[in-house]
């Protein structure tokens, strides 16, 4: 397993995250058709990160067009001008259950 995936070189990068909640519905004897992938955008760059994700997987290659990632505040702000892309930090991709009442949930992303 690699430590961080490039998400932007895969030919259908939807199917990598399917593979993250296949082996999440394998190893811990879930449903597959009751997960779903959380994000959660670190504060790291890829040259920070020493190893695989505990739980789930590291993803980079993500961009964001118009806007920008505040590392320090973990939160989108406008981009600053004559900035077009912004590269996102690392992603952790992990699969959760979905909880009854939906993904409404104010914690889930």
């Amino acid at each position: 397993m690699p430590k961080i995936i490039n998400i932007a070189r895969l030919f259908n990068p939807q199917s990598y995250l399917t593979a993250i909640k296949q082996y999440t519905a394998q190893r811990m004897q879930w449903e597959l058709n009751k997960l779903f992938i959380v994000t959660d955008i670190t504060k790291r760059f890829e040259h920070e990160i020493e190893g695989a994700a505990r739980e789930g997987a590291y993803v980079t290659g993500v961009n964001l067009d118009g806007a920008r990632w505040d590392v320090a505040n973990n939160q989108l702000e406008e981009s600053k001008p004559k900035e077009m892309f912004f590269i996102l930090p690392v992603i952790n991709c992990k699969a959760a259950i979905i909880p009854p009442e939906g993904k409404e949930d104010k914690n889930i992303y």
